[in-house]
């Protein structure tokens, strides 16, 4: 099946031409505008992953991977787009970055199905209840999500050392959908890898790694979530 690995830029003016999008918040306006760029199919199941990133001067740019080719709706909206096959080797180093939702399972009272939680104010809460101070607040909250990362790692076919990780970004994301409103959280990892299994990184790259126990990239994976990249390093 062919992939698509897509860089979009969106305007600035062309965005202030979308006010309805605009006051649903930007979580739910990268979403909508998203979906723009894959007409023809408005009951097609969601074959996508995107990540917002700050553009210049009030333009909007995304990376955008798909099983489509996606489509400009506008003139000045631009579309750069390129078959995507990811092929590496183990022992090749990458440079990888991941916008992720983490979230961890906890059960609920007896009898009742568990409750997804952020992982990060899972710690969060941890840490005040312990009398931590902020400073140790913060370094349980990196801490947890440096552990969601690592746990998934070898699923990805990835090796790596939390020491080369970056973790920042950490945002609280409301957007409301169907008269509900929905809450998640995001975070922005980055850092140095060794490719420890080809196979299973392509896999990830293309966004369906193996089903396994902590292999997913996430949740959130309709709002800008969940998109692994990687750029092969020297």
């Amino acid at each position: 099946m062919s992939h698509y690995l897509s860089r979009v830029t969106v305007p600035s003016d062309v965005v202030a031409d979308e006010s309805a999008l605009m006051t649903a918040g930007a979580v739910y306006r990268d979403h909508a505008l998203m979906w723009k760029l894959f007409p023809g199919a408005p009951d097609a199941k969601r074959d996508f992953l995107f990540r917002s990133e700050t553009g210049a001067k009030g333009h909007l740019l995304y990376h955008l991977l798909s099983q489509r080719q996606p489509q400009a709706w506008h003139s000045a909206v631009k579309v750069e787009s390129k078959l995507y096959q990811p092929k590496l080797e183990a022992g090749e180093w990458v440079h990888f970055s991941l916008r992720a939702n983490p979230v961890v399972a906890k059960v609920r009272e007896k009898g009742q199905s568990s409750r997804r939680h952020d992982v990060l104010m899972a710690a969060k809460t941890e840490a005040k209840a312990k009398g931590l101070s902020p400073g140790d607040i913060h370094t349980e909250m990196t801490r947890a999500a440096l552990a969601w990362l690592t746990r998934r790692a070898d699923a990805w076919g990835l090796e790596i050392d939390t020491d080369e990780v970056q973790v920042n970004a950490y945002l609280q994301h409301t957007l409301r959908s169907k008269g509900r409103q929905l809450r998640f959280s995001s975070v922005d990892y980055q850092g140095m890898a060794r490719v420890g299994d080809g196979e299973k990184l392509a896999r990830a790259l293309l966004g369906q790694p193996a089903a396994a126990p902590h292999s997913s990239l996430g949740h959130a994976l309709g709002f800008g979530c969940g998109l692994l990249l990687v750029k092969r390093l020297p």
